[in-house]
């Protein structure tokens, strides 16, 4: 576990207090006055990026990139970011229905429809309804990026990945798909679980530390 936050300390010291703020946001304010505050600022070329940048944390972008990683980069490494990502998208979709089971689970534009209240919409995008808590897009995101950030030693680079994790992570909540602290919780469950596969897989393989087109 050390040796994992040593060789992706930048990407750590930059999540961990983001992650403690954004956490004392969430129990000193409502959830739905929090999501209010943001989309107030929904609107203009901010809808068309984050229209597409939330693709970053599907799952149509995520597999076709491992294996890509796989064929022109390195077979470990692609086995470690689609480890990381199987196992923390599990772990979401089982808390999503646990979490479902024993509360309300609504996303953003069914409860504010409920309470009669209309939120900016980005056009052309299909709203979801139940299984909030957590995101699975966050999820997925910060699962990818921090293992890329793990395989650099560049701290920009670093710094760089942990960026486009955040802005794909707060594009579930622009886009109303989301409340705050379902990417709040998704992102720290991306981070808990490519950390443990990371450092328990790190060793291993090291015969693949080469892209699949290297062994024919």
């Amino acid at each position: 576990m050390k040796s994992v936050f040593l060789q992706n300390k930048t990407f750590v010291l930059l999540y961990v207090p983001l992650f403690l703020a954004a956490s004392v946001v969430i129990f000193c304010t409502q959830k739905l006055s929090l999501h209010l505050f943001f989309n107030q600022y929904v609107g203009g070329a901010f809808d068309v990026f984050f229209k597409y940048l939330t693709y970053l944390g599907d799952g149509i972008f995520v597999i076709p990139f491992c294996l890509l990683f796989m064929l022109f980069y390195n077979i470990k490494k692609s086995m470690l970011l689609s480890i990381s990502y199987i196992v923390s998208s599990v772990i979401t979709q089982i808390f999503k229905s646990v979490y479902s089971f024993f509360f309300q689970n609504d996303r953003p534009a069914f409860v504010f429809e409920q309470q009669h209240v209309s939120l900016k919409r980005v056009p052309d995008v299909a709203l979801h309804i139940i299984r909030s808590f957590p995101s699975g897009h966050a999820t997925a995101a910060f699962s990818l990026f921090f293992c890329l950030s793990f395989f650099t030693k560049n701290r920009k680079i670093q710094v760089l990945y942990f960026f486009i994790a955040v802005l794909t992570a707060f594009s579930r909540v622009y886009l109303s798909q989301h409340f705050f602290e379902d990417i709040t919780a998704g992102s720290f469950i991306g981070v808990l679980f490519s950390w443990c596969t990371c450092a328990y897989f790190q060793s291993k393989w090291s015969a693949l530390n080469k892209p699949v087109f290297s062994l024919f």
